[in-house]
């Protein structure tokens, strides 16, 4: 008789492969798996009794014998969602738990609510977009644009959205969003979607660097994300440089505030505003020297809006690091965009649903293949 624990590792084995594989027969999932036919036939049952799994139709015969069904996933199983906030434009992923991309939408946020408006904003339009599909929110992911106190959920520094400051605005997201809800660093999120499939994909030891509207790093060390104990790790944007800080020197915002009739690309590819431009390239050499040296990354992707125009800097971004170590890290762009923060939020919310179930394996790849539709937000 197997023991509770053998029947976990049993059940995970064959969930992993209808998550990866999308569907198998019972002679597959054994092959795959090195159960038995009789294990994997106990497992399967149990699995098909919770509405987990279900039959989807015959496969071609291989010799006498019954004819085999392929089995999948349920298609009521649960739903996935990943959240980009920001402070202009929120972009949802749903998926269901193959990771199979149902719906990317774009909404602008309603940067003139409060806390509870703007959670109700992100619950009514999950709730819109999960209305045409089997199945309820199991487990989401909101990335923010500030620090997120792990423990607390308390957000900090977050200027560009600053009613979402505090536990006000975590707590009643938390509340009004069905299943599991986590929140994360918008940051952070862009960084796990560059490992999941982006330029950073393959690497132990990566640095985020996002230029947009604001300044944000994030840092993954050995395979760990390293957000520190109150989520203050990468907030290097408040460092002082010349008569500012960073985040003044670097960002889009930074850098309007000091010439606002100029976009920040006019101020960083030309000669308009020279003095602003150098001063944008040397606060990034020195924003990478620092990383370099606190933690040694084999990568460090540059994201965000306002970045695309620093890449004409590259050579000399990447020769600025040479002195530092003996293996200095590559300065690459970001291979998925705008979505990276939308993809990293629902990579991390298909593992949160994955372990909910028994699971704890690779992610399958997320490809970005619905349409995505844009629609402006709701007035009051």
């Amino acid at each position: 008789m197997e023991s509770s624990d053998a029947r976990r590792v049993n059940r995970a084995a064959v969930l992993s492969v209808l998550l990866s594989d999308g569907q198998a027969s019972r002679v597959a999932l054994a092959k795959r798996t090195g159960l038995s036919k009789a294990t994997v036939s106990r497992v399967v049952e149990d699995l098909l009794a919770e509405n987990l799994i279900k039959e989807c139709g015959p496969l071609p015969a291989d010799g006498p014998g019954r004819q085999p069904f392929a089995l999948e996933l349920a298609a009521d199983a649960g739903l996935v969602a990943g959240i980009d906030m920001g402070g202009t434009t929120t972009r949802f992923l749903l998926s269901d738990l193959t990771g199979r991309l149902l719906v990317s939408h774009r909404a602008t946020t309603p940067k003139a609510g409060d806390a509870p408006k703007v959670a109700a904003f992100l619950a009514e339009t999950l709730a819109s977009l999960a209305a045409g599909h089997p199945g309820a929110i199991t487990s989401t992911v909101v990335g923010l644009p500030g620090a997120v106190h792990p423990a607390t959920r308390a957000v900090r520094s977050a200027p560009n959205l600053p009613q979402i400051e505090g536990t006000g605005f975590t707590e009643a997201a938390a509340a009004s969003i069905p299943g599991a809800v986590a929140f994360e660093n918008d940051t952070n999120c862009a960084l796990i979607g560059e490992l999941h499939a982006g330029a950073a994909h393959g690497h132990r030891d990566a640095v985020m660097v996002t230029i947009g509207t604001g300044l944000g790093v994030s840092v993954q060390l050995d395979g760990r994300p390293l957000p520190g104990r109150t989520g203050a790790v990468g907030e290097f944007g408040a460092l002082a440089y010349a008569d500012g800080t960073l985040e003044d020197a670097i960002s889009g915002k930074g850098l309007t505030d000091k010439a606002p009739r100029a976009t920040p690309a006019e101020i960083l590819a030309g000669d308009l505003h020279p003095e602003l431009r150098d001063r944008a390239k040397g606060a990034l050499e020195m924003l990478l020297r620092v990383v370099t040296v606190a933690y040694e990354p084999e990568v460090i992707v540059l994201g965000g809006g306002v970045s695309a125009s620093m890449l004409a800097w590259h050579t000399d971004l990447e020769r600025s690091l040479t002195d530092l170590t003996p293996e200095p890290p590559s300065v690459v762009p970001s291979a998925l965009g705008d979505p990276a923060g939308a993809v990293g939020a629902l990579v991390a919310a298909l593992g949160a649903a994955h372990r909910a179930i028994g699971v704890d394996a690779p992610i399958p790849t997320v490809r970005l293949t619905p349409k995505e539709s844009h629609v402006p937000a709701q007035a009051g």
